[in-house]
């Protein structure tokens, strides 16, 4: 059961890869130069933002929110599968409740 989960989660995580590259492609193929560059340009301020903030937040959180922090991160990549499973779950859940409470409108 658990190896049929597995390859179910990572066979979608494939496709998901394989159909945001296609998407990706597409769209650099088909958008005009000025919107690919601008694009670029806001991608680079993005990143340089979000590291930013990640600079200041590192500098300002305790010594010890870290460490748990980084042991929480270690033990999500280490089980990143179950991670996965877990968070696909919780999408399909929402999605569900969802449509429930549209449908009773």
């Amino acid at each position: 059961m658990r190896s049929e989960t597995r390859e179910t989660v990572v066979h979608a995580a494939e496709t998901a890869r394989d159909t945001a590259a296609r998407a990706a492609r597409a769209a650099r193929e088909h958008a005009p130069k000025d919107v690919l560059d601008r694009a670029g340009r806001m991608t680079a301020q993005a990143r340089g933002a979000a590291a930013q903030v990640g600079h200041l937040a590192a500098e300002h959180t305790p010594p010890q929110l870290r460490e748990q922090a980084g042991r929480a991160a270690g033990t999500a990549r280490a089980n990143r599968t179950w991670v996965l499973v877990t968070l696909a779950a919780a999408a399909l859940t929402t999605a569900v409740l969802r449509g429930l409470r549209r449908g009773r409108r």
